[in-house]
């Protein structure tokens, strides 16, 4: 495929991401329907670059450990793998687990043999959330409104931080859990899976990640002039991506939501009143990122050696 082609291919998936994006936010953000100030719609696009951000910061998760595999990746191609891993992630059901090898697939020309640190970002990832979760529910098992389920909320939150702290060990540890493997499979894993501590940039990294959506929702809530605390929206935040990561639907369609609604439930938000923030939070931080990975999948391929033999 020539480079005009490929450009026009591009343009062409551009437009019509940028099309679906502005119809979205017709439908969503109506004004009169929602009833959402012009500050309010402020807001909202606020928390559009927030989740933007976030994925970038995940994106350099991603390149720090391709960088420590001995590999060169540059800053704007980490960047479209996290967009294509999250994509894949929300398009696909149980797609958390194919987001390594679509990333790693993203960039394969600049850093081929990049899945251990692919593999590192996601675990990371999901051991940040689970801990966000964790400590959000203690902390309200303290301090909150339900003592009836004190007991309940920090019985769990303990067996969490140990799920977290063993993820954590595992990614940390890949050159260690490599060597345990057929030598064959070692042989074509080669330097992608080594041990990397979660050094301070990694914390950085990551947490800034994970802070950067949890605000895009404390945004959304208010928004819709939703008051809740700090440690009530990170906490609300974290249960609704556990429940997007249960296999059967694509990006946990219908669990995210679910889990998001009973979250804020537990913290006094009525059902009626939730709904319409949710369905905006999915908007900003599902359908955007879906969108941008799908445009960012479709250049990758395009600069592949499959599409020059098309």
């Amino acid at each position: 495929m020539s480079s005009i082609a490929k450009r026009r291919w591009g343009v062409a998936v551009g437009t019509i991401a940028l099309v679906g994006y502005a119809v979205a936010f017709a439908f969503f953000l109506d004004i009169g329907a929602l009833d959402l100030s012009w500050g309010d719609v402020g807001l909202l696009l606020i928390a559009t670059v927030l989740q933007l951000a976030a994925l970038w910061l995940f994106g350099e998760l991603f390149r720090q450990g391709v960088l420590a595999a001995g590999n060169q990746l540059k800053r704007g191609t980490a960047f479209r793998a996290a967009l294509v891993g999250s994509s894949i992630a929300r398009l696909l059901p149980a797609g958390g687990a194919v987001t390594p090898v679509a990333m790693a697939w993203a960039v394969r020309k600049e850093a081929p043999g990049s899945s251990g640190a692919a593999v590192r970002a996601t675990g990371l990832n999901y051991a940040g959330l689970v801990l966000i979760t964790a400590g959000g529910l203690f902390i309200h098992s303290i301090f909150g409104t339900h003592p009836e389920s004190a007991r309940t909320l920090r019985i769990f939150s303990g067996i969490a931080v140990v799920v977290a702290i063993v993820i954590v060990v595992v990614v940390s540890r890949l050159g260690a859990v490599k060597d345990k493997l057929p030598r064959r499979i070692r042989e074509r894993l080669g330097n992608s899976m080594i041990d990397l501590p979660l050094d301070l940039w990694a914390n950085l990294y990551l947490w800034g990640r994970l802070a950067a959506e949890a605000v895009v929702l404390l945004l959304v809530l208010v928004a819709f002039d939703i008051d809740l605390g700090l440690v009530e929206a990170v906490t609300a935040f974290g249960v609704s991506q556990i429940a997007a990561g249960i296999p059967g639907t694509p990006g946990g369609i219908g669990f995210a939501e679910a889990g998001l609604v009973g979250a804020l439930g537990f913290f006094g938000v009525g059902a009626t009143m939730a709904v319409a923030p949710v369905l905006i939070f999915r908007v900003v931080s599902y359908w955007l990122p879906a969108g941008a990975g799908l445009v960012a999948g479709t250049s990758a391929f395009l600069s592949a050696p499959e599409a020059e033999a098309a």
